[in-house]
């Protein structure tokens, strides 16, 4: 919310102030609101304003979970706004899911590339400056909470150009 409104602030008061020079904030600050149980405040707040009558209605209409069902089933009823809202939510919420998918892929082809050019653990971490401990937990037991995306990265272009033995 902060981003959108340009207010370092949680406050439904606050955001609702900045909806007359943002209207971008009309659909994340309704779900905001819903999401923390703060739609009376919200609706208190924007009573004078051009949003309350969809506010309104929407409260009226919907409890969170149908909200969330409705939002995840791309329901035709709900303004396209909210859709957007709610794919920038799961883009950002699943980003870590597809970074630990792409983490394992990389994990997969480095242990074959140090299979293949006798490449060890020390030399990738010594080489790379990287810390020890998390190149070895990453590559050992695979563990991705260890290892940056970045770092992973690092290290199969690393191990892809280091020569092969023979």
């Amino acid at each position: 919310m902060a981003e959108l409104s340009g207010v370092q602030t949680a406050s439904i008061h606050k955001l609702a102030d900045c909806l007359s020079e943002n209207p971008r904030l009309k659909e994340p600050l309704f779900l905001y609101a819903l999401a923390y149980d703060k739609v009376e405040l919200l609706l208190r707040y924007t009573a004078n304003s051009t949003v309350a009558a969809e506010y309104e209605q929407l409260s009226n209409r919907y409890s969170l979970a149908q909200m969330l069902l409705f939002l995840e089933n791309q329901s035709p009823e709900l303004p396209e706004g909210y859709w957007k809202v709610w794919r920038s939510y799961c883009s950002v919420r699943d980003s870590a899911l597809a970074d630990n998918d792409t983490k394992d892929l990389i994990h997969r082809r480095v242990l074959e590339l140090q299979q293949k050019k006798k490449l060890t653990n020390y030399r990738l971490y010594t080489d790379l400056k990287l810390n020890p401990g998390n190149v070895n937990a990453w590559l050992k037991h695979n563990d991705s909470s260890k290892m940056s995306l970045d770092c992973a990265r690092q290290i199969y272009k690393y191990a892809k150009s280091y020569p092969s033995v023979r």
